[in-house]
């Protein structure tokens, strides 16, 4: 089983942050965020720098459609070309497996408002405008990357956090006093196919950190890999369910809400043989999935972070002996 970043980390130095990932993460090296860097370096900032001819700024309410760029969304796409560069000096043309993150569609309706300042969620044109100016724009970077890392195997990782929300209709309005509709879960495929289709001939998986974790829909929109959390709250029969149907599981065993604490790699693989347990797949189909922490690292000190990366490592190479006994 091989072992890989999942999302943000702290502080600001991003060439630093990918140098630790592709030492610790060599077969999966992750191109991090690095949200102490402000709203330009943040998840939704990070996508809104691949819109394709849709200009935004960022202003009190947050990102928002507008009729020309700020100096937010600028630096966004600076920083973008910057992280872009650092990983292309760290690889220096060496042979590498890269996972890029973007966010999906759902969550950055739910971050990116329209020019009165309603989510677009409230607005299924401005919806389907945005879904595909991102499209466009995953596209564009991977040709880029293509072009200046030739020898680096692509994939890329859609984060949708804000999924179960918006599909359980629970975002609040502009107001406070109401909700978003849910949104279909068609309607959530058709976005993501979207995307998917963008990505071409390289792979691409759904991060979802929330639940109920959109097992069906993301699977019918074309996902190949579903990161998510593994605790008691997953559905175990859907896991399966995705496993047993030929899709690789990304398991997050690492709870990054207890700050600083870097757990025994005992207890990682652990978490992978209760999975297997409870679940009763075949240890082999877990074996061709990806241990990781989960999200959250951003608030952590830096040697902590690092160390539990490397812990997470450690336990990618011993729990394959581990599956092998358990079957």
């Amino acid at each position: 089983m091989i072992a890989t970043g999942i999302g943000s980390l702290p502080g600001t130095d991003m060439r630093g942050s990918v140098a630790a990932m592709a030492e610790i993460f060599d077969e999966l090296i992750p191109l991090p965020e690095l949200p102490a860097r402000g709203v330009s370096g943040q998840m939704v900032g990070r996508a809104t720098a691949l819109l394709v001819d849709l200009p935004v700024d960022h202003g009190p309410g947050g990102w928002r459609l507008a009729d020309a760029t700020d100096h937010a969304a600028r630096s966004a796409r600076s920083l973008l070309r910057n992280d872009l560069d650092d990983l292309e000096e760290v690889l220096a043309d060496e042979e590498a497996t890269v996972k890029i993150t973007v966010a999906g569609p759902l969550t950055l309706a739910t971050g990116l408002h329209m020019r009165a300042g309603e989510s677009i969620l409230a607005d299924s044109s401005a919806l389907n405008d945005v879904t595909a100016s991102l499209a466009e724009g995953i596209s564009q970077l991977l040709t880029e990357l293509r072009r200046r890392m030739p020898r680096v195997t692509w994939t890329m990782q859609i984060d949708e956090p804000a999924a179960p929300a918006v599909l359980a209709g629970s975002i609040p309005t502009q107001s406070g006093l109401y909700r978003h509709p849910a949104m279909e879960a068609t309607t959530a495929t058709r976005l993501w196919q979207t995307v998917v289709s963008s990505c071409e001939e390289v792979s691409a998986g759904l991060h979802c950190c929330g639940h109920p974790i959109p097992w069906a829909p993301a699977g019918k929109a074309g996902f190949t890999t579903m990161w998510c959390e593994i605790t008691d709250a997953v559905s175990l029969d859907s896991a399966a369910q995705w496993v047993e149907s030929g899709g690789r599981l990304g398991m997050g065993v690492v709870d990054t809400m207890t700050i600083d604490q870097v757990p025994p790699v005992d207890r990682l693989i652990d978490r992978v043989l209760w999975l297997a347990r409870r679940t009763q797949v075949d240890p082999t189909l877990l074996r061709a999935g990806v241990l990781s922490p989960a999200c959250g690292l951003a608030g952590w000190f830096r040697q902590s972070a690092a160390e539990v990366c490397r812990t997470v490592r450690r336990a990618a190479d011993l729990v394959d002996e581990q599956l092998d006994r358990a079957g």
